[in-house]
């Protein structure tokens, strides 16, 4: 998502470079919410049938501790990203 979110804003050509470094580790940061609230979707809706119909326990979401470290690592990941690959 970093990557294509770079391209597009290579695109533009703004002015504020810190604009369009905040849009793109914005976006990386939407992108593990929307994650998380699947986890937590599938954990509350798959659960029970997966294990009716085919025998099979399962367990998608952690606790608040792995949705922190799982937030935490795409920040991270995203600056690490922009820090790396931005043009001077």
């Amino acid at each position: 998502m970093a990557m294509l979110m770079v391209r597009y804003l290579a695109d533009i050509k703004t002015q504020s470079k810190l604009k369009n470094y905040l849009i793109i580790v914005g976006a990386v940061i939407l992108i593990g919410v929307i994650w998380e609230f699947a986890e937590y979707l599938a954990n509350q809706t798959l659960t029970e049938p997966l294990y009716n119909n085919f025998g099979i326990r399962t367990y998608f979401i952690g606790d608040l501790n792995d949705t922190l470290n799982d937030l935490l690592m795409d920040i991270l990941g995203a600056l690490s990203w922009l820090a790396i690959f931005r043009k001077k």
